[in-house]
């Protein structure tokens, strides 16, 4: 079976770090990585904006606390600029207020660096697939934080799911990739890319964070079901 394209290309990584010590480990962790490649590293968030129209990455890899512009602001910024990007926050903090103000910056996912180079790979590759990497020991907190801080209005429309949806909504809430997911359910990835697509219109969901986040809120699932 051929691969996707997304899988053929060798994609771009830009660091952004103000320590020297985290920019050394991703150079070692994407030394041998196949379909990845490190192109270049920036201390700071002004140095990484400099640098984009240069080094034209595909994924940057983003501290979260650094001096001057800090993550959440840099990553504004530049997804303002090259909203193409995609940027994944690279960082020692399990803070969910840190994560949500990445996510609401764009950030497309979030992965702790005591993570080996697999995980750090398997982030970086679950980005380029519009997934939302996340750690799944933070995945509870943020969502019971995300649902105590917007609320259903009462006005809010209930949505009605298919069995086969309410599965794939479970996978999702547990973190499933789409390829494992599909094996575990025996279907073919496109069909769970088929359901996830209906799914998110229902829920009026950009991404898998906010189907859960709403489906939570709904009551459709339960943090038991994380």
């Amino acid at each position: 079976m051929a691969k996707a394209a997304s899988d053929r290309k060798e994609h771009r990584v830009l660091v952004v770090d103000d320590s020297v010590l985290p920019r050394a480990a991703a150079r070692t962790m994407l030394g041998t990585a196949t379909g990845l490649r490190l192109v270049g590293e920036a201390s700071s968030g002004a140095e990484a904006l400099q640098a984009m129209g240069r080094l034209k990455p595909d994924l940057v890899l983003m501290d979260v606390h650094m001096s001057g512009m800090d993550g959440p602001a840099t990553t504004k910024e530049l997804l303002a600029q090259h909203p193409e990007t995609k940027v994944i926050a690279w960082t020692v903090s399990e803070s969910s207020d840190d994560l949500l103000r990445m996510m609401r910056a764009g950030c497309a996912g979030y992965v702790l660096k005591d993570a080996g180079p697999a995980e750090l790979q398997r982030a970086l590759w679950a980005a380029v697939r519009s997934e939302s990497p996340v750690p799944r020991k933070m995945i509870p907190d943020v969502l019971r934080r995300v649902a105590e801080q917007t609320p259903l209005s009462a006005g809010t429309r209930r949505v009605a799911l298919t069995s086969r949806e309410m599965q794939i909504l479970r996978g999702v809430a547990k973190g499933i990739p789409t390829k494992r997911l599909a094996q575990q359910l025996g279907l073919r990835a496109p069909s769970v890319e088929t359901h996830l697509h209906n799914l998110f219109r229902k829920l009026n969901a950009a991404n898998r964070g906010e189907a859960v986040s709403t489906a939570l809120k709904m009551g459709l699932i339960t943090l038991a079901d994380l």
